[in-house]
This record gives C-alpha cells, structure tokens and sequence, in this order.
C-alpha cells in the first residue's frame, strides 16, 4: 500500500472568474504570518519554460501552433500531462517536504470541462487515470468550490451551466472532502472561512501550533484558565449538524421523516440558524423588506410592534383591520380594541416563545398589551430610530434598547438582533453577543468548567471553532450558503442543547431547572417557506 504524503493538498476549484486566485494568495499570506510552510501551483501552470506553460498558451490560442482542429480527448490529455509533470516535480517532493500545498485548479476541472464539452464520462475516467495513480500518494485535506455570480461568461451559457452540472456530480460524489465558497460578498469573509478550515486541520497534526494558532483566532481576552468542555460537549456540534440537516431536507421538499432521531422527531426545536426560523423569516419578509418605500421611522415600529408580541396571527389580525402598518396611522385605543376583543375570545395574543413583561409597573395599565402598547409609544417619541442611523456597533445598539422600560439583556439583544436584519443598520453579527438565560443553562451543561470565560466568551469561543470541531467530529455541516455559524447562532444552540439534553441526558441539571421540553414538534398549517434572508448577506441568490 502507497504510503500517504506527511503534508497536506488543499484543492481550489470552480469555473472562471470565480476568485480562485484572489483567494489563494490572501490564504498563502495567512499560513505564512502563522509561521505554516506552504507552497501554491496551478495547473495547468505558468511558470516559464514548463509543460505547464506550454499546455495553457496552446489550449488559448491552439491555431498559433497547429492548422487542424483538436478533438476534445487530446486536449484534455494534454492537461493531463501537465498535471502529472506539477505533481512529480513539484507538488509530491513538497508534500514528502511536510509542506501545505495550495492548487490553483486540478483533476476536477478536466472532468467539468471534458464532461461539457462531450467526452463521455467513461472516456473521462480513463483519460485520469494515470493522474489518479499519482493522487493515492496525497493526502488530500480539502476540495473547495468556489462559486460567484457573473455578468460575463467564459463561455456559451449552455456550456456554463453543463460545466457547473458536472462539478455539482463531483461534488455529490466526494461530500467527505467538499467544502462550498460562495465568493459574493466580501473578500475577507471567503478567505476568513477557508482559513480556520485549514488551520483545524493544520492543529491536529501539532498539539502545540493548536495552542499557539487558537490562542490568537479565539477573541484576545486575557485569561489563565481555559474551558473544560464536559461529557455531553459534543451534543452541541451534533444537534446544530442534525437540525441543519432537517431543514434542507425541508427545503428541498423531501418526504419525512427527516432524521432518525427520536429526540428531534418528537419535539420541537428552533433551526440552527436563528434567521431560519419561521417567526424570524415572517419578521424579514413580510414586516422589514414587504414595501421598500416604508420610511426609517416606520420600518422600526413595524419590527417592535411584531417583535412585542412575537406572533405571526397576532400581526395578521392588525393587519387584517388596519390595512398596511406604519407609525404615522398608528393609534392606541385602536389598537387596543383590536387586541382586547381577541382576548374577549380568549384567543391568545402573544408568542410561547420567550416572556415579555408586562410593564404595569411602568406604565400603570391594567392589561400586559396596553402596558406594551405604551412602551412602543414611549420608543418612537424618542426618536429610536435617529438615534439607530447614528450607532456605530451592534453593541451600541443593544445599549440603546436596554435603556427603556422592561427591556432586560436577553430581549434587548434579541430586538438588537431583529432591528439589525433591516437596512436601519448593518452590523456583523460576529461583533456582539449577550447570553440569555438559556443558554447560560446549556453553557453549564456543556462544560465542566468554564474557566476565566465569561458565558459571552464562551459562546465566541463556539464560533471560533465551529468549522475544527465538525471536522474532528466527522459531521457534514451545510453553512447557510457560505454564511457560518454567528454568535446569535451560537448562542441560540446552546438553548437549544439545554433543551435536548433534558431527554437525551434527564439527570443533567441546567441552571434553568427544567426536566422536560413542553412543545412537541406538529408540522406547521402555514405550509412551506420560501426563505428569504436580508439581502445584505448575498444568500438570496443561492436559494432553490
């Protein structure tokens, strides 16, 4: 049996004018600034005077050297050849060297674009096979394909979209070693994710580069002690796979059941990313982004009062009464009427979700929604919403909202949260976090020890490490296109952790004191979701 190299290929693939480059190079520099020996080819390749070189000036302008047309099989045979000159000569002795290797293009491309310009698949696989000899000698750490939208094709948009189809079957094919990039939004972000990719798997190899690297990704707070994460630590990174999992099967309408866990299939859980959810994706949709026209002032009523009550109907019905909702037609014995009747009803009017208070000290009302009522009152008379545009940081936010009557941590940074989905503001979600109460819960039964670590360094520390601990743990994690897990995601796992973990483990004690999880999961009577994120995360696009 081969013995495999000691270092480790890192594949970039993807069609044209994708970033492949880019992205290498901005990786290159990072390895080297963590003191990690790495080394960059491309195939076919364009170093002077190589096969490389002539392979791809011939393949651009092959009427330069000969005058009859080329059959497809030749050429790819031609990029075959220069593939197995980089490897031998380049590529193997720095692998043997322990070095990190990144290529620009591979074995995958020929496949792609032989496949769509009408070589079989079984001429394909025959035209690699002497290249594929080679490649059992490699440790290959990860393939990534790098997709972007485009303006300007290469080539026919049949042609393209063939191209995308086969690295799509590639892709199928080798989930193990696939990790999808959608380079849309900012550089630093694609660049950000393969990193810590590369570096969980570079800190495997070296206990003490895991330390030395960790130490500076995880946020510079200065602690002495290091959490010690318990026995049941591994459930978080499993539950957040296993719900994620559940709601692409959903997306993609397979038929249920869509997990073989009791635990997931008997109760109800929230998605592992909070703007999945159905509340939070009727907040985006139908109250933040449903009319462009609306004004600032009016966006953010819109959210607080959907956010007050948390209830998808509750909003139908002022809705349903009042027509469209803005600030400017707003009035409170109106609305008041409206809510009271349906209590008259005894139909309820707030959300199960979390419990907002009632504010009858504050505001002296004897009903909880006209105690709320006043507080949204209270919010736009001071201008909340002048005072966003003016924020610097999701933390300054959040200090806006904590200010007001009745609004403690955990609501202020969950409509801190809310309000940032809007183009009021546009702060990461990795700026700023606040633990609630239950996930400070599932925090305590996650780790024996915290540490020095405060619940908010805890869930940042998650965050940092998100894309280490799936691959240690062999579990396939679909991002949301690209997007990562966020510390509101984070943060949001942990309650839900707190909440499985009552039925997969009843005689752990969380800091909630809660033995059993109240709602059980029933397919939703709203029907299916058309997900739509904001658009400035550049996901849209991506979703079937």
């Amino acid at each position: 049996m081969t013995e495999k190299s000691t270092g480790t290929l890192y594949i970039f693939e993807g069609v044209d004018n994708v970033g492949k480059t880019t992205i290498i190079k901005k990786i290159k520099k990072r390895l080297e600034n963590e003191y990690i020996p790495c080394s960059v080819y491309s195939f076919p390749g364009k170093q002077k005077r190589t096969l490389g070189q002539f392979v791809y000036k011939f393949h651009h302008d092959i009427k330069k050297y000969i005058d009859n047309d080329l059959n497809n099989i030749s050429l790819q045979l031609l990029h075959i050849a220069s593939h197995i000159d980089i490897l031998t000569r380049c590529i193997l002795p720095d692998l043997k060297q322990g070095k990190t290797v990144l290529l620009d293009r591979s074995w995958w491309s020929t496949y792609a674009y032989g496949i769509a310009n009408g070589i079989s698949e079984t001429q394909m696989n025959m035209i690699l096979l002497p290249e594929m000899e080679i490649l059992k000698e490699i440790n290959i750490g990860k393939v990534f394909l790098i997709n972007r939208n485009q303006d300007k094709l290469e080539y026919s948009k049949t042609i393209h979209e063939d191209i995308i189809s086969a690295y799509k079957d590639l892709a199928n094919k080798h989930k193990e070693l696939v990790f999808k990039i959608y380079n849309n939004g900012k550089l630093k972000d694609s660049t950000d994710i393969i990193e810590k990719i590369l570096l969980s798997q570079v800190i495997k190899k070296d206990s003490q580069k895991n330390n030395k690297i960790l130490d500076k990704k995880i946020r510079s707070i200065n602690v002495s002690q290091k959490p010690v994460p318990s026995k049941i630590y591994d459930n978080y990174w499993m539950f957040a796979a296993k719900r994620q999992e559940i709601f692409l099967k959903k997306l993609e309408n397979q038929n249920p059941p869509f997990t073989d866990d009791p635990i997931l299939l008997k109760y109800r859980f929230t998605n592992a990313y909070r703007a999945s959810d159905r509340v939070s994706q009727y907040l985006i949709k139908n109250i933040i982004y449903k009319n462009s026209d609306l004004l600032p002032e009016d966006i953010l009523f819109r959210i607080l009062l959907f956010k007050l009550f948390n209830k998808i109907e509750t909003w139908e019905l002022l809705e349903n009464n009042l027509g469209e909702i803005t600030y400017k037609n707003y009035d409170f014995h109106t609305y008041d009427k409206i809510l009271n009747d349906q209590l008259l009803n005894n139909v309820r009017i707030y959300s199960a979700a979390y419990i907002m208070p009632s504010g009858k000290s504050s505001f002296q009302y004897q009903k909880k929604h006209q105690n709320n009522l006043a507080l949204l009152e209270t919010i736009m008379k001071d201008r909340l919403s002048q005072k966003i545009a003016k924020a610097k940081s999701l933390e300054e936010l959040y200090n806006l909202l904590i200010k007001y009557p009745t609004f403690g941590k955990f609501l202020a940074f969950q409509f801190s949260i809310d309000i940032n989905y809007s183009e009021l503001c546009n702060f990461s979600e990795m700026s700023y976090v606040v633990a609630g109460p239950g996930a400070s819960s599932g925090i305590k039964k996650c780790f024996d020890s915290t540490g020095n670590y405060t619940d908010e360094d805890i869930i940042r520390y998650m965050a940092e490490r998100q894309h280490q601990e799936f691959e240690c743990l062999g579990l396939s994690f679909h991002s949301l296109w690209g997007r990562p897990l966020q510390l509101i995601d984070c943060q949001n796992l942990f309650c839900e952790t707190d909440k499985y973990t009552r039925v997969a483990y009843p005689s752990l004690n969380g800091e909630s004191g809660r033995s059993r999880i109240k709602q059980l999961y029933k397919p939703s009577e709203m029907g299916y979701i058309k997900y739509f994120y904001p658009p400035k995360w550049n996901i849209n696009q991506y979703i079937n």
